[in-house]
């Protein structure tokens, strides 16, 4: 088990810089596609200059990524589940439903996540958090079977889509919270998972027609992309951070959060409005992780 701190201060402050800061990056997809970023390019971009930036803390921390077989097996597979699939989705339906919409979705990783554990027998079964995976889809139901929920041709189509998004990023909380190398920082292994990202990224790139320069794409993008690069580096180090010091059942704390950010910032920087379908979903999906969150405190607990 992970030792508990003292005081909880530093997990809930991560908890919320973290929640607000991934938030922020449905915007920023949205922003960039509307110009005309190439979403494999986007991903590649925001994932170079975001590993390169912690590549150099991390030198001069003498705390380079270690390139052992393990490490480089465990950057890649961090890589793909938190940062590949995740981002290629989220930017290639950026402009194909509402950025509230999209948010939403990302509720489902901690009923996901407990679903997953329970099915590889590391977490017992619990009602509570039955409870909440219930209530997670229902509140998915409510936005695609109504048909006045979302004026968006083909949004169930691309709600499925959306769903690998939790899928991978719950996947990926497994994998971190009980397969993490040893004695592993948690910068090196930040930098270590997005340059493998950008590694990854570049050759589906360079497979699907070459290298796409940010310099070809309107300001608007390129400032999108870096602010997505931030925002990846803030994410992941404070996820990791809360993981280290707290224990996986508070990283997923940082849903409520996340999914609340979203929403202010979609109607902040867009405007949206949104249905009352999408609203009661909202509401649905936070009483769906409040359930799934009570159910694993209370298991921690005992």
């Amino acid at each position: 088990m992970t030792a508990r701190p003292k005081s909880l201060a530093i997990p809930a402050t991560l908890v919320i810089v973290g929640g607000v800061v991934y938030g922020s990056l449905f915007a920023a997809n949205k922003i960039a596609i509307e110009v005309g970023f190439p979403f494999i390019a986007y991903t590649f971009w925001q994932s170079l200059f975001a590993g390169v930036a912690l590549l150099i803390v991390a030198l001069a921390r003498a705390d380079a990524p270690k390139l052992t077989v393990p490490h480089l097996r465990h950057y890649l597979l961090l890589s793909t589940l938190g940062i590949v699939i995740p981002v290629l989705v989220l930017t290639f339906i950026a402009d194909k439903l509402p950025a509230g919409v999209v948010t939403l979705i990302i509720g489902l990783t901690p009923p996901l996540t407990y679903v997953f554990a329970f099915m590889l027998r590391r977490e017992s079964l619990r009602w509570l958090s039955v409870g909440g995976v219930v209530l997670g889809f229902t509140s998915i139901l409510l936005i695609v079977l109504p048909a006045q929920s979302l004026s968006v041709p083909g949004a169930a189509l691309w709600m499925i889509v959306a769903l690998l998004v939790p899928v991978s990023v719950a996947t990926n909380i497994i994998v971190i919270s009980y397969l993490r190398p040893p004695k592993t920082s948690t910068v090196s292994l930040v930098c270590g998972l997005l340059l493998s990202a950008a590694a990854i990224t570049l050759v589906i790139m360079l497979v699907s027609g070459g290298v796409h320069g940010f310099w070809n794409v309107r300001g608007a993008g390129v400032w999108a992309m870096l602010w997505a690069a931030g925002g990846q580096i803030v994410a992941f180090m404070a996820g990791l951070e809360i993981a280290r010091l707290a224990g996986p059942v508070y990283v997923s704390q940082m849903n409520y959060v996340i999914v609340g950010a979203g929403f202010l910032w979609a109607l902040v920087l867009f405007n949206e409005s949104l249905s009352a379908w999408v609203w009661a979903a909202l509401l649905v999906m936070l009483a769906g992780l409040g359930l799934t969150n009570l159910g694993a405190a209370r298991a921690a607990r005992s």
